[in-house]
């Protein structure tokens, strides 16, 4: 616990790059980009892509010997692990120079993090291929969990995944429906969570409460569906934070905005801030954000004394051991990050494509009751439920969706 802290910060980078099939092959989008013509824009969006998913383990070992104690959450798509760590092996990232420095062994450079400087950054879990899980079959949830956990521990150990405590579903989308809601919470739990991150959309916004109440605190989530009662602790995303992060902030401008919330929600418990955005998009995510905004955040601590950094489980062991003291509930719509889920969910190629993906997955229940269920049959499914199938609603990625679901189908026979 920090004494003089009056409210808790921790920024958020999301991360994550879709499967995809060129050329007649399988593989990642970031693979896919690293190989475009030379000097294309393509190309050179992919490099620095790359370099951002090395740059929240390069800047928390810097920070760290430097002796400054920096503090993230981050979370990576189970399919962007796989290819981080194929790339990481393959000697493409070790011929990757980006601004003069190789990319290099990004897998290699997260272990050490993850084992020496442990409590600079924190995992949330997610979903193995980036489903939206309002529109995925709830039948393939929890298989969609659990693989990505299998990934994560491949590749960084049963140790670093049991720090894995908290959820970002993709897209920050949840269901309304209070039966699902109730069966999703259960299962998060069953899969070994212990509080999920959901956007203010989703909630029900308690009457007399600021945005601030309601943002920068953590609230146990509460759904009864069936006379049955479920609950997790509900962390929520920090909208206008969000936004100004992906902008490019400044330190300053980021610490007054804080300072303002931790005013409003007062100090028992001080609030916590948690921005969320995505962690390569733009500009300023690729080349400015950790430079200019994330490591004068703790070279200049001095400063602001009175903001605390911690992770999300380390702010919820150090004032929360007894649980919540507020209640939060779902609108009756749920919600995402964009308020909404017809980015996912309306539009007729986007209910081709959820309705091709929904025979799939009732058809590989046949193929698991025939006992002939295995492994690569699953993860054929779970890919073809990538949330960017039907994100654009373009004619590209729908192709895409029919090309992976007529792969699967191969697959299972």
């Amino acid at each position: 616990m920090l004494n003089n802290a009056q409210v808790l910060f921790v920024p958020w980078l999301h991360f994550h790059q879709p499967p995809i099939w060129h050329n007649g092959q399988l593989q990642g989008n970031l693979e896919k980009m690293l190989n475009g013509e030379p000097n294309s824009e393509e190309c050179w969006n992919a490099q620095w892509f790359a370099q951002a998913y090395k740059n929240p383990a390069r800047y928390a070992k810097q920070l760290s010997e430097e002796g400054h104690q920096p503090r993230m959450m981050v979370d990576y798509s189970g399919v962007l692990l796989e290819e981080m760590g194929k790339l990481s092996t393959n000697g493409i990232f070790s011929n990757l120079y980006v601004d003069g420095e190789a990319v290099g062994d990004v897998i290699s450079l997260w272990r050490e993090v993850l084992t020496e400087y442990s409590d600079t950054i924190e995992f949330a879990g997610s979903a193995y291929s980036h489903c939206y899980f309002p529109a995925t079959p709830e039948r393939d949830h929890e298989a969609q969990i659990m693989e990505w956990r299998k990934v994560f521990a491949d590749l960084f150990g049963e140790d670093a995944l049991s720090r894995v405590r908290g959820f970002f579903p993709p897209e920050m989308g949840m269901t309304g429906d209070s039966a699902e809601a109730l069966r999703f919470i259960r299962l998060l739990k069953k899969c070994g969570y212990e509080w999920i991150i959901l956007p203010n959309a989703a909630l029900e916004h308690p009457e007399g409460w600021s945005t601030p109440e309601l943002e920068n605190r953590v609230h146990w989530l509460v759904v009864e569906s069936g006379g049955e009662s479920e609950r997790i602790l509900c962390v929520v995303r920090d909208t206008d934070m969000g936004i100004r992060q992906q902008s490019g902030q400044n330190a300053e401008g980021c610490i007054s905005d804080v300072r303002y919330r931790g005013g409003v929600v007062g100090m028992k418990p001080p609030g916590l801030v948690v921005p969320t955005s995505d962690g390569e998009n733009g500009n300023v995510m690729m080349f400015e954000y950790f430079k200019n905004s994330f490591a004068p955040l703790f070279r200049e601590r001095d400063r602001w004394l009175d903001v605390g950094f911690m992770t999300v489980s380390e702010y919820i062991d150090s004032y929360l051991s007894a649980g919540a003291v507020t209640e939060v509930r779902l609108k009756s719509t749920g919600g995402s990050w964009i308020g909404g889920h017809q980015q996912w969910q309306e539009g007729d190629l986007r209910q081709e494509v959820l309705a091709a993906v929904e025979e799939l997955s009732q058809d590989y229940v046949k193929v698991v009751e025939s006992g002939k269920g295995s492994d690569e049959k699953s993860r054929a499914l779970l890919l073809c439920e990538t949330s960017c199938f039907v994100y654009w609603g373009s004619d590209f990625w729908a192709q895409q969706a029919k090309l992976f679901i007529e792969w699967a189908k191969g697959v299972r026979e």
